[in-house]
Formats: C-alpha cells, sequence, structure tokens
C-alpha cells in the first residue's frame, strides 16, 4: 500500500526529482519484504518526508 502512494505520488508529480530513485528503490523494497517502514526513518529527511506524506495520504483515503 505504502509503495502504491508513493509510486502515485510521483506519477503526480508531488515528489522532489531528486530523491526520485531513492523513491524507487524503497517501492521495490517495500514489495519485495526487503525495506520495512520502520527502516525508513533512517532515510534522507526528504525521504522521510515524503514516506510521511504518503502514509498521511492512505490514512485520509482510508477514512
Amino acid at each position: 500500500m505504502l509503495a502504491n502512494e508513493l509510486s502515485n505520488m510521483l506519477t503526480e508529480n508531488k515528489l522532489p526529482i531528486t530523491i526520485e530513485e531513492d523513491i524507487h528503490e524503497i517501492c521495490r523494497g517495500l514489495q519485495s519484504g526487503e525495506i520495512s517502514v520502520n527502516d525508513l526513518k533512517e532515510k534522507d529527511p526528504f525521504v522521510v518526508n515524503a514516506v510521511q506524506e504518503a502514509m498521511d495520504r492512505i490514512t485520509k483515503h482510508n477514512s
């Protein structure tokens, strides 16, 4: 779910181009199970913000 939302945000140009490759890598890792949400807390602050925004969007869509 998080990987899908991050991908959507890339498609919608909601994320800085400078973290695009990081987001692709995170999406692949989340989908394969190699990365957990907790692992993302140690990433670059821009990546952490993008992940938090994606999680907020998921929460908003589900309410």
